[in-house]
């Protein structure tokens, strides 16, 4: 019986490849993720190839999984893959919203609930409002969100086309961005 030489790996550590096959380099890697084809659209819906994706345990994975990469892009971390993901507007939509006297909260595409910071409140140049949800994550306030809020809002001063919200007795001008 012929013993064949072992390569002994540190107890608890696997090998990626087996022995003697080199793994992708770096550049093939950001390559394969940058043609992830997934997408998130203004109105809060995962895409992959501009197709929704309607399948809810899928959804629900890639919602848990995204995370912003430390160059801004946002990316689908699942176990060792993973993929960016292209964003029409933000990585969140406010689709509806609550107001408990004073403090709303948001209704997000994550199916996640957060609450308003009314300062961070701003409008872009095609009149969708934004505001910064789960701890500096930027969100696009859905039709049925924006109409749920603007509701809310009033044009300060009249005619100036510049709006406020007035929450529990404070008003919040909103920005223009």
């Amino acid at each position: 019986m012929v013993r064949r030489p072992r390569n002994r790996l540190a107890p608890g550590r696997r090998r990626a490849y087996p022995s003697g096959v080199a793994g992708p380099d770096d550049e093939v890697l950001e390559r394969l993720r940058a043609a992830s084809g997934l997408s998130i659209d203004r109105e809060g819906r995962f895409l992959h190839r501009g197709e929704p994706i309607t399948h809810a345990r899928t959804l629900e994975v890639l919602w848990r999984s995204l995370t912003r990469a430390p160059d801004g892009r946002y990316l689908v971390r699942i176990g060792r893959e993973s993929g960016y993901v292209a964003l029409e507007d933000a990585p969140y939509a406010v689709r509806g919203l609550r107001d408990d006297g004073g403090v709303v909260e948001l209704q997000l595409s994550d199916g996640t609930r957060d609450r308003l910071d009314p300062a961070t409140l701003t409008v872009d140049a095609h009149g969708v409002l934004h505001c910064v949800v789960k701890g500096g994550h930027r969100a696009c306030f859905t039709r049925a969100g924006q109409i749920a809020l603007g509701l809310a809002l009033e044009e300060d001063p009249p005619g100036s086309e510049r709006y406020a919200l007035t929450l529990g007795g404070s008003r919040w001008p909103i920005r223009r961005e």
